[in-house]
């Protein structure tokens, strides 16, 4: 079996443990629908609803961790396939009217 060598074995292998962005997008618009939720409910200041809204907010947290990562991952590929940072923003557009 050939095996690539150098640094694309490490970005595929990092790219695929990774779950999708926009799966993780989800997941956190759901997690903070559920915060809302939380926040907003009459057991909200107690104990028990305290811990919830605890865990809801480590939840995100670690969904943002992995979006972070993501995006690194997919901006290290991007420089690996083309030589340069992947385009974001709006300095990545170009005016082809100029």
């Amino acid at each position: 079996m050939v095996q690539p060598i150098g640094p694309v074995s490490r970005t595929a292998a990092s790219a695929s443990s990774v779950p999708a962005f926009a799966s993780l997008q989800a997941q956190l618009q759901r997690y903070e629908q559920q915060l809302s939720e939380c926040v907003n409910c009459a057991t909200a200041k107690t104990p028990k609803g305290k811990a919830n809204i605890d865990a809801i907010n480590a939840h995100i947290g670690q969904v943002k961790a992995n979006m972070a990562q993501a995006g690194a991952v997919q901006q290290a590929a991007a420089i690996e396939r083309t030589g340069a940072p992947a385009p974001d923003g709006m300095g990545a557009r170009i005016d082809v009217y100029a």
